[in-house]
């Protein structure tokens, strides 16, 4: 399998297809052979960004298709290039469509006609009858009107300005059609998401089924940020395709996040009714199974089981309340600072190695004053929450704290270890960095606060013993590892970030983590809780062994997906009763035994 990261190719073919959209064709024979219409890849112009395009075709000749659209500085400065050059693509991505039925209404609104004609093409491929119903706002925003034509669809178009076909929106010539008793076995959309929320709305009430794709900010296109939250799925690995029914008990057509994380109304300068256009609808009620071979209390709190998400895995409440459902024991969130804060431009998540990856987000967040709304929904867990939190002066940590005082966690975990912004100076200066676990403590207790620390200092004992004594009650071990990795043809770095630094994570920290944790029981008094490449349960086993008591998941969940939780935790208990343990507790420091 290939590794999710940018390859090069050649721009075959430029074609205007309007005023605002180019076709870009590659030869990409891996992509092309591998892609789903619904799917999309990441494309990277070097330098500047790399953005998720919907793919309009792909042949299996090898040759991909992509429409993109003049809308924003990557993609305008996508359109300055020539034949000949090259630009990073790594895909295909996510979950595509479903064509079922023999009749099928495909309903497109502006550049939602990309990745339906791909998936006309499919459907006529097998024989099955398209009806492609399309809208813009006026004819020369029609986009593959040729195309669709020439697969033989029904091309039915709708122009708000009435200069072509239907005057009108094109959700009510999807209206019209059903009133007359037109009938499809399966309607399929996308495009503006007010449009596809009129769409659902309207076969629903027809009793058709439905897939949607949808649009959110993808930063990592693999599932490992959140940045791309939809009511608790992920769009970039669990979407963008989705049945319409899934988005009923969503945020769909109400609200979005900003590139921070931020919550924002779908329709903009949304005044009085903004307050509850940002509410989410709540999540069923979910407490974890009695376990008690698993059960831990760490710093006074009961943890039903040892495993947590690591954080930075997941922006919104409600996807760590579907951890808690595959099985976490305690959820930990986005670290949050003072202030909102949008991250580093893409590519921001790679994997350089078979589950080997490096990071640079920067810290994206939407700010602790804004992370309420967000804990309100990870509370339909009954798992404690664990609220990350970052700064580099102790007055902006003290206000941070303060904030979060009445927020409802059961422990806060400072982060001093970011390696690949500015806030790593914190780790480097012990000094500061007891002021600000005093400042936070002095803020949040009787409430403990775990500080999670890197390898990348020369002695991170002595750091955690600088830790401890300023009061932390808990030492998370080890965050991720400073690393640089480079585009070899281009000798240019591959990551977003200015600088071209990134933070490793994955199989590459597993026995450097292991170590780190033997050495700090070693020396500490207080409790330590492990993190860095868990992906089995000998894993865990080793790092219990060797002294910690809690123990984070974070890149295994790219690779292994949410089940790991439930995994993890099954062969834990196994291993437990086969080696005569009646409680986890039993494990932990045993390598300090012998």
């Amino acid at each position: 399998m290939r590794l999710n990261i940018p390859t090069l190719y050649t721009i075959e073919a430029l074609k205007k297809e309007s005023r605002d959209v180019k076709r870009f064709i590659f030869h990409a024979e891996e992509i092309a052979q591998e892609s789903q219409p619904g799917q999309f890849v990441m494309v990277w112009n070097p330098g500047v960004d790399e953005i998720p395009i919907s793919i309009a075709s792909a042949s299996p000749d090898g040759m991909l298709e992509l429409a993109i659209a003049d809308v924003g500085e990557c993609s305008h400065s996508l359109h300055q290039k020539q034949v000949g050059e090259v630009v990073g693509v790594r895909g295909p991505c996510g979950t595509g469509f479903s064509i079922r039925g023999e009749r099928i209404c495909m309903v497109a609104g502006g550049y939602g006609a990309a990745p339906l004609r791909f998936a006309a093409s499919r459907a006529r491929e097998s024989g099955k009858r398209v009806v492609v119903l399309e809208g813009a706002k006026r004819s020369t925003e029609l986009l593959y009107k040729g195309d669709y034509l020439k697969l033989g669809c029904d091309l039915q178009v709708a122009t708000e300005d009435g200069s072509e076909g239907y005057k009108g929106l094109v959700t009510e010539l999807l209206e019209e059609l059903l009133a007359s008793g037109e009938r499809f076995e399966q309607v399929l959309s996308c495009g503006p998401e007010l449009m596809m929320v009129r769409v659902c709305e309207l076969t629903k009430r027809a009793q058709i089924p439905t897939q949607v794709s949808v649009e959110r900010i993808i930063k990592c296109g693999c599932g490992a940020c959140g940045s791309c939250d939809l009511g608790g799925y992920q769009v970039c690995r669990d979407g963008p395709v989705f049945n319409a029914e899934a988005l009923e008990r969503t945020e769909f057509g109400r609200w979005t996040r900003a590139k921070s994380g931020k919550r924002i109304p779908v329709i903009p300068h949304v005044t009085s009714r903004g307050a509850f256009e940002l509410v989410s609808t709540p999540p069923v009620p979910f407490t974890p199974a009695h376990e008690p071979i698993l059960q831990s209390t760490v710093c006074g709190i009961d943890f039903p089981n040892p495993l947590a998400n690591a954080a930075g895995f997941g922006v919104s409440g409600k996807l760590l309340y579907r951890y808690a459902v595959a099985g976490a024991g305690a959820l930990v969130t986005k670290s949050l600072g003072l202030s909102e804060r949008e991250g580093y431009p893409n590519p921001t998540f790679l994997e350089i190695a078979p589950r080997s990856y490096v990071n640079a987000m920067g810290l994206p967040n939407p700010g602790i004053r804004n992370y309420k709304v967000e804990l309100e929904d990870a509370t339909y867990a009954a798992v404690p929450l664990v609220l990350s939190i970052f700064g580099n002066t102790v007055e902006e940590c003290r206000e941070v704290a303060k904030i979060a005082r009445d927020y409802p966690v059961a422990m806060l975990e400072f982060d001093a270890s970011c390696p690949h912004s500015e806030f790593t100076a914190v780790e480097n200066d012990p000094r500061l960095l007891s002021s600000i676990i005093k400042a936070i403590r002095e803020e949040v207790h009787p409430k403990p606060i775990a500080v999670k620390i890197s390898p990348n200092i020369g002695a991170p004992v002595g750091l955690a013993l600088v830790a401890q004594r300023a009061g932390a009650a808990a030492l998370t071990a080890i965050n991720t590892v400073l690393a640089r990795p480079t585009e070899t043809t281009l000798d240019i770095p591959l990551l977003g970030n200015p600088t071209g630094y990134g933070g490793k994570s994955g199989k590459d920290l597993t026995a450097g983590g292991k170590r780190i944790v033997f050495d700090l029981y070693e020396e500490l008094n207080i409790p330590i809780i492990g993190v860095g490449g868990i992906f089995s349960v000998q894993d865990l086993i080793d790092y219990a062994k060797n002294g910690a008591c809690l123990f984070q998941v974070g890149s295994a969940l790219v690779s292994e997906g949410f089940e790991l939780f439930s995994r993890l935790k099954k062969e834990l208990q196994s291993y437990l009763k086969a080696h005569g343990y009646t409680n986890i507790g039993e494990l932990v420091g045993e390598a300090h035994k012998r």
